[in-house]
């Protein structure tokens, strides 16, 4: 796999006092920001940095994450060219690429989504398992 590694610089977790207790919504969202070559060039092989926002929505407003980071991806020179080639083109990025670094951010900021959320007291963006002992009727 060509992605090195993965780093937050920023988050942000803010519950509102004055909330009410209603049903709530959470819906998460990431994107890429921007797409950045590096200096590194070793063995014919570029790194390129994708920086990432990743966002927990609460509806009621009762508060909300919001993650900034990095993903290090690193591939041989004539690919790291088309994508960053692409990028300033039309904003894009070969989808195999793409898949790759959104898994990897998604995996990341929904671990410190769920962190941060449990710091400020609220839900957890994703679903969490539970025990039950109840036995259900057939």
């Amino acid at each position: 796999m060509p992605i090195i590694k993965t780093e937050l610089y920023k988050i942000t977790a803010e519950r509102k006092l004055a909330a009410e207790n209603a049903k709530v919504n959470i819906s998460n969202n990431i994107s890429i920001k921007d797409v950045l070559s590096t200096d590194l060039d070793k063995d014919g092989k570029k790194m390129i940095k994708f920086n990432f926002s990743f966002e927990c929505k609460y509806t009621p407003e009762i508060g909300n994450i919001i993650l900034e980071g990095q993903v290090f991806f690193v591939e041989e020179a004539k690919l790291v060219k088309e994508i960053m080639e692409s990028w300033e083109k039309d904003k894009r990025v070969p989808a195999a690429v793409m898949e790759q670094v959104l898994n990897v951010a998604l995996h990341k900021g929904n671990i410190q989504a769920i962190k941060a959320a449990d710091e400020v007291s609220l839900p957890s963006p994703l679903p969490m398992p539970t025990v039950s002992s109840k036995k259900k009727k057939q």
